[in-house]
């Protein structure tokens, strides 16, 4: 069967609409619609503009759909955010954006309710302020007129999805972003929404990977395609394209990494909850034990702000200024939270350097090779944790997305771990989303099957550790600086 399917793929940077062109048991993919995502600040708070968002998803629809006869699509998206709509279907607001500050101190909300350590096991997610819980709680404590008026909350792929289809569904992956669901289950947590007195009808009933939801509205004036809950949260979807069938680690590399391996059940322990490990769904009620890491977006927001002065430097340039400068002058915790918010990149890794007691990093290149080689770092720390949490060793660790384009960081990782790391493919998130569409039109049997091929028809490299030991004797430097904190 040849046919065409058309993934979404929603980052915090950017949105991309990807065909998936399977013929005669090939995947060839072509990117027919590419923006940048927008935030609008407000009265001091940062939102996604939907409205822009669904625009380019209906620009990108009739782009694929003006070349080829395409069978479905499926949107994928970061996790956690949200749109709230009354009783009529109405959007009330756009959705907050999780860099917003409404959420800092928001654990307060606990109270005397429940511990940290019961919300843990009632959900096996990491404790973090953006997660929806925290949000929703924050618009429940701060602004009660908006609260009653919210009839169903909607994750952000699901919004779109019902945008489109005139139909309400929460994907699983994607609900397990939210601290609300049972990590066992894989359904919502009834119980721990009566606690924090979250009706039980606010989120609509969730449904698994391959749902088809229905078809797109008469009134956009496209082809009437079928929209289908695909593994929603855009690390799920990545993950389902990690060209192995063996035990694995993976990072998921873009403005977030996603650092962790993919299990039959969830590891709800002491141990796991001291490290802050997340329990996620993923294809096929698999669980991704995960930590939720900051990425590429120090890179990124560096980049930028240059760009601002009027530098506007390649990926190329960066990497050789970074590999001119010395190694290990400066590290930082990448985590920190001064480093979570935009704007003004070089002046908070100078003062971090400065209260670390470490060399200030000034050129560009020292910058730059200041982060990358912290993001290895924090990727050895983590995986670490893991293989600790999990109680069984790895010796290859999986790149994807877009981090595994850049071999100046795979190989500081490779170096950093001591394993061998296999980068790509790059395209993990869209093959992910495509795989999953192909597989609810039966082109595909399984991800066992859909694994064996990602590994024939995607372009990996492999890096080998060539200075283990250098690094190795670097690391104490690094942990050093988390003890700290």
């Amino acid at each position: 069967m040849d046919l065409n399917v058309l993934a979404f793929d929603f980052g915090a940077s950017s949105g991309r609409a990807i065909v998936g062109k399977y013929e005669k048991g090939d995947l060839v993919l072509e990117e027919v619609h590419r923006f940048d995502n927008q935030i609008l600040e407000k009265e001091n708070t940062l939102f996604w503009n939907i409205d822009y968002l669904l625009e380019n998803i209906l620009i990108g629809i009739k782009k694929a759909t003006d070349k080829y006869p395409i069978k479905s699509l499926g949107i994928d998206t970061w996790g956690v955010d949200f749109g709230l709509l009354d009783e009529s279907g109405k959007l009330l607001e756009n959705p907050v954006h999780y860099r917003d500050s409404r959420t800092k101190g928001s654990l307060s909300y606990l109270d005397n309710l429940i511990s940290t350590d019961e919300l843990y096991q009632q959900t096996g997610n990491q404790l973090m302020e953006i997660n929806t819980l925290f949000q929703l709680l924050t618009v429940k404590n701060e602004r009660p007129d908006l609260f009653e008026q919210i009839d169903k909350v909607l994750l952000m792929p699901d919004l779109l999805n019902y945008l489109l289809t005139g139909n309400m569904k929460t994907e699983q992956s994607i609900a397990s972003t939210t601290q609300l669901t049972d990590p066992y289950t894989k359904d919502w947590n009834k119980e721990l929404m009566d606690l924090f007195q979250l009706p039980a009808t606010l989120f609509p009933d969730i449904v698994e990977e391959g749902h088809q939801l229905g078809r797109l509205k008469n009134s956009y004036g496209l082809p009437q395609i079928e929209v289908i809950n695909v593994c929603e949260h855009d690390t799920a979807s990545a993950v389902l394209s990690v060209p192995s069938n063996q035990n694995f680690l993976f990072i998921s590399c873009g403005t977030w990494s996603l650092v962790g391996t993919e299990l039959k059940k969830p590891v709800v322990t002491q141990k796991a909850q001291n490290y802050n490990l997340t329990n996620e769904s993923g294809n096929n009620k698999t669980t991704r034990f995960l930590k939720n890491c900051t990425g590429l977006w120090i890179i990124q927001e560096l980049k930028r702000n240059y760009a601002e002065q009027g530098i506007d430097y390649s990926y190329d340039q960066i990497t050789d200024m970074t590999e001119k400068k010395k190694a290990f002058r400066c590290l930082i915790d990448t985590d920190d939270p001064r480093f979570s918010s935009p704007k003004e990149m070089k002046e908070k890794i100078q003062a971090y350097a400065k209260e670390t007691n470490q060399e200030v990093p000034e050129a560009p290149g020292e910058l730059f090779r200041c982060v990358y080689e912290s993001l290895a770092f924090k990727y050895k720390y983590t995986t670490l944790e893991i293989i600790d949490a999990v109680g069984h060793e790895f010796d290859t660790l999986n790149i994807v997305g877009g981090g595994s384009q850049s071999a100046l960081l795979c190989q500081m990782v490779a170096d950093a771990t001591g394993m061998r790391v296999c980068a790509g493919p790059v395209e993990a998130t869209a093959i992910g989303n495509i795989i999953q569409q192909l597989m609810t039109h039966g082109v595909v049997d399984s991800i066992y099957e859909a694994r064996e091929w990602i590994k024939k028809i995607s372009n990996v490299t492999y890096y080998f550790p060539e200075r283990k030991e250098e690094w190795e004797n670097q690391f104490p430097k690094y942990q050093k600086l988390l003890v700290e904190e």
